[in-house]
């Protein structure tokens, strides 16, 4: 058999706001596939498998950048090493800097009615390749601890997250940044661990992030992770060992996807990062955030299909 599975995720924010958005999902789909709304990651996995029993062509996920880390991590324990379908992200999220970052455009509806019809027709699929990073079990495209993280978690305080509102933190936090204010204070709390890089040390030890992608925008335009999309199947990492000011004063260099000049920014492009602390590590994966050991490995993963719509 064959087919598109999708997979929605019915506590998004959009989806709140929006009940009957599953039932018109599950119209536009027919009878080219099967929609799935799995609660827990249980469910999630069962349904992986069946998609996977069913030799689904198509994974579209409906759901923003969290969601689809929360899937594609599914897909991979799942799937081992058999061959992966193709990936549609469909933008149900609150945030959806992956599928911006890919050019997909429109509500998750109108998308996989273009979906539907290109499958239908049997027209072949406009398609661009992202390889994952994996952490552990969890796969996903971004990864960042220290400030990358701490931004988002100040971030997802406010009642109704939205690009508006990630511009007015940027602007905010540059402002405190100037007086060495309590978001500055916040947000660029160093970390405290050793790095190395395709097995070689990086030779700081106190960080304000070391953040890695597979994908080049992080959102609102800012693209620090460039190389990646230069290098398919490898990772660009990057370290930041420097002063929050000498951050800020990159931000034109990483919104224009150039180099960083600063002696005190680290990068490479890698297959694998190992961050080593005294003390268990926090961060985030697309956007959710996550509790690691003391010891994280951030390694590239498989190569995707992704779907252009």
């Amino acid at each position: 058999m064959s087919g598109i599975g999708v997979v929605t995720n019915p506590r998004s924010r959009r989806n709140r706001k929006n009940p009957g958005l599953q039932a018109q999902l599950a119209y536009v789909l027919g009878e080219r596939g099967a929609l799935a709304a799995p609660t827990d990651l249980d469910a999630l996995e069962k349904v992986i498998q069946h998609f996977r029993d069913r030799e689904i062509d198509v994974l579209a996920i409906n759901g923003g950048d969290g969601t689809n880390h929360v899937v594609l991590s599914a897909l991979l324990r799942v799937y081992g090493d058999a061959p992966l379908p193709k990936i549609a992200l469909l933008r149900g999220g609150t945030m959806n800097t992956v599928a911006s970052g890919l050019g997909v455009r429109g509500s998750p509806d109108d998308l996989l009615g273009r979906l539907v019809d290109t499958y239908h027709t049997q027209a072949p699929f406009q398609l661009a390749q992202r390889s994952l990073l994996v952490v552990g079990d969890k796969a996903g495209f971004l990864f960042g601890n220290g400030a990358i993280s701490k931004f988002l978690e100040v971030y997802y305080e406010d009642d109704d997250p939205s690009p508006w509102s990630a511009t007015k933190l940027v602007v905010k936090g540059v402002l405190s940044a100037l007086v060495n204010g309590a978001l500055t204070r916040r947000v660029f709390a160093p970390v405290n661990a050793r790095v190395s890089v395709n097995g070689a040390p990086w030779a700081p030890t106190r960080w304000l992030t070391v953040g890695v992608g597979s994908v080049d925008d992080i959102g609102l335009g800012f693209r620090p992770f460039f190389r990646a999309l230069q290098h398919p199947g490898k990772l660009h990492a990057l370290g930041f060992a420097c002063e929050p000011m000498d951050l800020i004063r990159q931000l034109w260099n990483i919104f224009r996807a150039r180099p960083i000049d600063n002696p005190n920014i680290l990068e490479a492009v890698t297959e694998g990062v190992v961050i080593e602390a005294d003390e268990p590590l926090g961060y985030m994966i697309d956007g959710d955030f996550h509790q690691g050991g003391q010891r994280l490995e951030v390694k590239v993963g498989p190569t995707l299909q992704m779907i252009l719509l």
